[in-house]
């Protein structure tokens, strides 16, 4: 495994602070991190579709609290290399092993991880939270995962389309893995949507930010206000990211449907129930993207889980996970420590 500061995939648009590893089969992991990198607390938050491990919109929170936090690019997103077709999703866990190995955060006794993911970030965190040590040796220090807005096993949660709205079943339900053609119409149509920033900002804009309420914009601009960020900061740093997910290729996306239909490794009625490992599931009422059903479903199936509902759409949860992460994650280090 080899660090490096300059990607060898990317050589145009790039997030700010990322970070590239070289993992044993030659593939290439992008990340950020920020907070306290010397502390043996982390978070491992994985992000959505159309996004990258940037962590730069809010990092001050965990140096408040003594963590480290890393945010990895998805395999086949930005510049991370594309998953291998030969191996199962459910050995994804072992590239953030190799990470913590980089890093120098595997062999620590006291280490403690929370993993976390939104939208469909958040089935890469439960594939990691349940994950065996063969695979991620690290997971006997993970304590709790963190869900926003995520998405369900489809292969056990059958009645996952509860909910889901019809272009949501197109893209990732049935007839994405029975007709694969669709994907990548959906996939061409969407790249086209996102060009360039300004492209990427008015699709943006039209199927997520025109779709608040007041409500949501008035905490919108509220959250850019507090942290001295321009109005339509949010916006921008979307289509950016967007931008530089699909900016080498279109696997990332094409895939999706794949993943979510996978087995993931282990079976949600059958997880065993340990009192120390910890669930927080955040969801939203009116999201249309990761419907809240499943995140009953989940929180329904797993142990030692808290359910959180949140009025608005599929961004509700971005403008309050600060404040919800620090309360977690601190009351999780006063029970750790007892």
């Amino acid at each position: 495994m080899s660090e490096s500061l300059v990607s060898s995939i990317s050589t145009d648009l790039q997030v700010p602070g990322e970070k590239y590893l070289t993992l044993l089969d030659g593939r290439q992991l992008a990340y950020t991190e920020q907070g306290d990198t010397n502390s043996n607390k982390i978070m491992i938050f994985f992000h959505g579709v159309f996004g990258v491990g940037d962590s730069s919109p809010d990092g001050n929170p965990y140096r408040q609290i003594g963590y480290h936090s890393i945010s990895p690019t998805l395999p086949g997103w930005g510049n991370s290399s594309p998953w291998p077709e030969d191996q199962p999703i459910s050995n994804y866990p072992n590239d953030i092993h190799q990470l913590l190995l980089s890093l120098k955060k595997n062999d620590d006794k006291n280490l403690s991880i929370t993993v976390g993911g939104g939208s469909y970030g958040a089935a890469f965190a439960q594939i990691c939270f349940f994950t065996s040590t063969d695979i991620m040796p690290e997971v006997v220090n993970v304590k709790s995962l963190v869900l926003c807005s995520g998405f369900s096993p489809f292969k056990y949660h059958r009645t996952y389309t509860t909910g889901m709205s019809w272009s949501n079943y197109i893209a990732v339900g049935g007839p994405a893995i029975y007709f694969p053609y669709i994907r990548r119409l959906l996939g061409s149509f969407l790249q086209k949507k996102a060009r360039n920033i300004d492209e990427a900002k008015n699709f943006l804009r039209e199927n997520i930010f025109d779709q608040m309420d007041d409500e949501e914009k008035a905490k919108l601009h509220k959250w850019e206000e507090e942290r001295n960020k321009s109005s339509g900061w949010v916006l921008e740093t979307m289509a950016r990211n967007m931008c530089i997910s699909i900016s080498k290729s279109m696997v990332g996306f094409n895939t999706v449907a794949q993943v979510l239909h996978s087995d993931w490794g282990y079976d949600p009625t059958k997880v065993p129930r340990l009192p120390k490992r910890k669930i927080l599931i955040i969801t939203t009422k009116g999201d249309k993207i990761a419907h809240m059903e499943m995140s009953t479903y989940l929180a329904e199936t797993y142990p030692n889980t808290e359910l959180r509902i949140i009025d608005g759409g599929h961004l509700a949860s971005f403008f309050e996970i600060n404040e919800i992460m620090k309360d977690w994650l601190t009351n999780l280090d006063k029970e750790l420590e007892e």
